[in-house]
């Protein structure tokens, strides 16, 4: 392997990110234009508006949150052998959709087996795209992101003018053929080389230390550290115990970032040799410890919130269309341009992200706030022609990429690499979480008011909110630094002596 094949992913880097994309055009295109059905669904089910949404409430919730299930199956197996299952499982529930003859039927294959589906090839393929980089890792996840936008602005054109050839249920046939392109896309997502993650990992390691260097003084220097450490030990005098670095009883406690490594380096090589293991509880409560910081938590109840907001305009923005005044064509072509917002955006986050001067957090909550703000102004009546609404939903997009973008790089600056597959596996279960309670609750509101304007303040509200709570993460790092010891993971070495 040639000596630029591990700076930055590589050549099987540049691949991934390519085959992430490809899989998020056929998953979110299939996934977000699903509102162009749900007008010819009303009228074949003489069906309410809170039931035909649950048709995408539920796939786009099983999508975003069976994430936990993503991060199960990939410490398990690899990354590739996960996505292949999801591409079958996808194709399994479309193909079976022609022959729906109700609703819950399309709940069951649409909504939770064709949603699981999409989870398990999207998660895979975009943890890994954040595997194979370090200074660039927010500008590939952007790139590989925008493949959702793409999709959103494709796939409602396709979708509209194959319902009018053929119907709602011989356009499904042609979507599943198009759907089925994920499985060649997952059997590309090869597994990050060793020496590409040795790379990376050390640019990580680097680059935590420089930031922990100015959150914390005064610590010791890495020989003297190094030199209580082992103190001529052998690998067979250390074990592994839970709990920090002390200097109580002949243990040693390690504070400085510079050490991570070394003392890293050296448990491991020692567990080697070791008779010790740590019970399943102690894994458990290191994981919960490791994931669940309190920043993270913060992460968690925004995307819930943003990903309600979002998946109502998502689902019914098409049909809103049609009923201000837009005929089926022109309101499958307005609703095409979230996905081309989103397809900018989710560049342009990744952009912004990869710029040292812009803080990613902040850009995230702006990104939120624009979200809500652009949802309220969805029902204003001097927007309700072709260009106003074209507009509308281009900045949506716009807004609603940019957070697509920044998920995989704030979720790491949060928890880092180690736990990113973890942390984004969590994530999705917060958006699902979203995406499960705000369509339903904006049909409800709809059917109940008869008019989609309630539900569109609802989506900037809930959108805001989302903004609103992220700012606690800044205001928590202002009010209350965090040291050393607290940001890192516990780790124990354990000196005996004999």
């Amino acid at each position: 392997m040639d000596q630029h094949s591990t700076v930055e992913g590589g050549r099987w880097g540049k691949i991934v990110v390519a085959a992430a994309f490809c899989i998020q055009v056929t998953g979110f295109g299939t996934t977000q234009s699903i509102g162009v059905y749900n007008i010819e669904w009303l009228r074949y089910f003489d069906a309410g508006a809170a039931a035909v949404s649950l048709v995408g409430a539920i796939n786009l919730g099983v999508f975003l949150g069976a994430g936990p299930l993503a991060s199960v199956l990939m410490s398990r197996w690899s990354h590739r052998q996960v996505a292949l299952l999801g591409a079958i499982l996808s194709n399994l529930g479309l193909i079976c959709m022609p022959f729906a003859p109700n609703l819950p039927f399309m709940y069951v294959f649409y909504g939770v087996i064709s949603g699981l589906g999409n989870c398990l090839s999207y998660v895979p393929s975009h943890v890994l795209t954040g595997l194979y980089f370090s200074k660039h890792r927010s500008l590939a996840t952007g790139i590989a992101t925008a493949g959702s936008g793409l999709g959103s602005t494709i796939f409602p054109i396709i979708m509209y003018h194959l319902i009018q050839h053929y119907g709602w249920r011989g356009s499904l046939f042609i979507v599943t053929g198009l759907n089925l392109h994920q499985i060649l896309f997952a059997a590309l997502l090869h597994p990050v080389p060793k020496d590409i993650q040795a790379s990376v990992s050390c640019a990580d390691e680097l680059m935590e230390m420089k930031e922990k260097r100015e959150m914390s003084k005064n610590l010791e220097t890495s020989q003297d550290i190094q030199e209580k450490l082992l103190n001529g030990k052998t690998c067979n005098d250390v074990k592994i115990v839970d709990g920090d670095f002390s200097n109580e009883n002949g243990e040693i406690e390690v504070n400085e970032m510079e050490n991570l490594s070394k003392a890293t380096s050296a448990m491991l090589e020692c567990r080697k040799n070791s008779d010790t293991k740590l019970t399943t509880r102690v894994k458990l409560v290191n994981h919960l410890k490791t994931v669940f910081t309190v920043d993270f938590v913060i992460f968690f109840i925004s995307n819930i919130c943003w990903n309600a907001g979002g998946a109502i305009v998502l689902i019914f923005y098409a049909e809103y269309a049609y009923t201000a005044g837009l005929d089926k064509e022109d309101s499958s072509t307005v609703f095409t341009m979230c996905g081309a917002g989103a397809c900018l955006g989710c560049i342009l986050g990744g952009f912004l992200g990869n710029v040292k001067y812009f803080n990613r957090i902040w850009i995230y909550i702006v990104g939120n706030i624009g979200v809500g703000l652009i949802s309220m102004l969805i029902p204003w009546r001097v927007m309700h022609t072709f260009w106003g609404l074209f507009m509308l939903i281009f900045i949506f997009g716009l807004m609603f990429g940019i957070i697509l973008g920044l998920l995989v790089v704030v979720t790491s600056d949060l928890l880092g690499t180690k736990a990113l597959g973890d942390g984004f596996g969590y994530l999705m279960l917060a958006n699902g979480l979203g995406v499960f309670g705000g369509p339903p609750l904006a049909g409800i509101l709809i059917d109940l008011y008869g008019s989609q304007d309630p539900a569109m303040y609802l989506s900037g509200a809930f959108s805001t909110m989302g903004g609103l709570i992220m700012c606690l993460v800044p205001l928590r790092r202002w009010l209350f630094p965090i040291t050393e010891k607290q940001y890192l993971p516990s780790i124990t070495l354990e000196v005996v002596v004999e």
